[in-house]
């Protein structure tokens, strides 16, 4: 039992997974040889300095005679939830195993301390020290500390995947002679993107390619219902963006929900035959595989439902600016395609509950 625990945090795993060292690491010496460990296996790595700054912490508290413990608690390399559940758990051991009532925690950036709300729900955090590793000022090491950088996969996934489609899209505007259409696409981009970045979507578009690359080098079937999933939801797209186009060019100026409105109805359909392509893909998989995929089997028939309300609201709310059908019949479209996804809905109960 110690009053008080000196906690080094490495939300991504670094000493797991580079130097193969479970968490928590507890006790001085123990923590020691793994902050050797991790140099040896990369002395690049910040962790490595946090470690010893736990060290040295502990060593200070120590020698004015505080009852204390340093003890070093890793993540995972998916960061986020699951990271932060590893680091949930590894704590609620500490808690019951210590008894500590206070907290110093060590980290080596902004990322690691995202987990402080986690910490001060078990201690009282009576303080946080973040380890800057100094650096050399001049050029040539800030260069090849941006190059390291980038060659993490993880920052370069965060920093270069953005700049890359941006200077994409804009090269193929360009080559068509609209560079001042590729202006607001690159905006459309960076706010498609930064929806993404704000709602955890990211960990799905990547599960999407990753899974994509396996189909490919295993010599699967899939790889061509992935294929068709994603140039449908290009169509897609390029369809919205089309009536976007005759919408905004019309008489009357539109209004920003008559655009949007204008870009679900014309790449609405696009999309779900995408999602269903991508969904057959995977249940001929689990066939070939033997797995089970009645769940699986659910998702075409929530994506058409969905695509019917979202279609027959496009509709009316198109017919309320003037554009297509009268408001009259649209309604009746609305009201059709709500009891159709309700059907569906209601058709697929029996395989939600198979399942």
């Amino acid at each position: 039992m110690v009053e008080k625990l000196v906690l080094a945090i490495d939300r991504d795993n670094d000493l797991g997974r580079k130097a193969n060292v479970p968490s928590p690491v507890i006790g001085r010496a123990a923590n020691i040889n793994a902050a050797i460990k991790l140099a040896m296996a990369d002395p690049e790595d910040s962790d490595v300095n946090t470690m010893f700054a736990a060290i040295k912490i502990y060593d200070e508290l120590k020698a004015r005679g505080e009852d204390v413990e340093v003890v070093t608690v890793c993540g995972d390399e998916n960061v986020g939830v699951i990271s932060d559940s590893k680091v949930a758990e590894q704590l609620d051991l500490l808690a019951e195993r210590f008894g500590a009532k206070s907290a110093v925690v060590v980290t080596d950036g902004s990322e690691d301390e995202f987990v402080l709300p986690i910490i001060s729900s078990r201690f009282r955090i009576d303080a946080v020290s973040r380890i800057v590793v100094k650096q050399s000022k001049t050029i040539e090491s800030t260069y090849f500390m941006i190059r390291r950088m980038l060659n993490d996969p993880k920052i370069a996934r965060v920093t270069l995947t953005p700049l890359g489609i941006i200077f994409l899209v804009y090269s193929i505007f360009l080559l068509a002679r609209y560079p001042e259409w590729g202006t607001g696409a690159i905006i459309f981009v960076i706010g498609f993107y930064l929806l993404i970045k704000a709602y955890g979507l990211e960990d799905v578009v990547e599960e999407y390619f990753s899974t994509l690359k396996k189909a490919l080098l295993e010599g699967r079937m899939s790889f061509v219902a992935y294929v068709i999933s994603a140039i449908l939801v290009i169509i897609g797209a390029i369809q919205g963006i089309n009536v976007v186009w005759k919408v905004y060019n019309q008489p009357v100026a539109p209004g920003v929900i008559t655009l949007v409105t204008s870009f679900i109805y014309g790449s609405i359909w696009w999309v779900v035959g995408g999602g269903i392509a991508a969904t057959l893909g995977k249940i001929f998989d689990s066939l070939l595989e033997r797995k089970p995929f009645t769940k699986q089997l659910t998702i075409p028939f929530l994506l058409i439902s969905s695509g019917l309300v979202l279609w027959g609201a496009s509709v009316f709310i198109l017919s309320g600016s003037g554009i297509g059908i009268d408001q009259a019949s649209a309604l009746q479209y609305l009201l059709l395609s709500i009891l159709g996804a309700v059907i569906i809905i209601m058709a697929i109960v029996p395989l939600t509950r198979r399942a």
